[in-house]
């Protein structure tokens, strides 16, 4: 039923209203971007997504396999961050979470304009909070949903699986 609703009413600029202002193991007044070294479950997820998206790190290759844009660039309200363009695998999008299958890759232009993989986000539909590597999922983009970042592309100050990265800003 969510996994529907999400779909029918799709990523639409503006709709994604991540909670939360730090998220995941991030945390504004610290640096916590080295903390998941220290743990071997994260250590080997950020493996296996780092080998699973190398393809995806050019937008171009995400697209011609199903990715399709989700939303514009979304940036934190007072501007201190922010996470980029999502682009969604719809048949990805249910209360599974793998690993492998990163639902949501997050695009963010470089210097010469061209985007380029910085993050992906797991979303689910479960009922119950979803976890992987030891880490719980934030509050999703839609009521019923959970996510959770990782920015396997790109370094993120505030940590690996922080939501917002206080580096990026959405280019106006």
């Amino acid at each position: 039923m969510v996994a529907a609703a999400v779909l029918a009413v799709g990523l639409a600029p503006g709709a994604v209203a991540h909670g939360g202002s730090s998220g995941g193991s991030g945390h504004h007044d610290s640096d916590k971007s080295d903390d998941w070294r220290k743990n071997s479950e994260q250590r080997r997820l950020v493996r296996t997504l780092r080998n699973v998206t190398d393809d995806y790190r050019w937008l171009d290759n995400a697209i011609a396999d199903g990715y399709e844009k989700a939303s514009e660039c979304v940036e934190k309200a007072d501007g201190s961050g922010a996470m980029g363009f999502h682009y969604l695998k719809k048949d990805l999008l249910d209360d599974k979470t793998q690993a492998r299958k990163p639902e949501v890759l997050v695009y963010m232009p470089n210097e010469r304009g061209r985007y380029k993989l910085v993050a992906i986000e797991f979303m689910s539909t479960a009922t119950e909070r979803p976890e992987i590597a030891g880490l719980d999922f934030e509050d999703g983009p839609f009521p019923g949903t959970f996510a959770l970042h990782a920015w396997v592309w790109k370094d993120n100050p505030d940590g690996m699986f922080a939501a917002y990265n206080p580096d990026h800003r959405c280019p106006k």
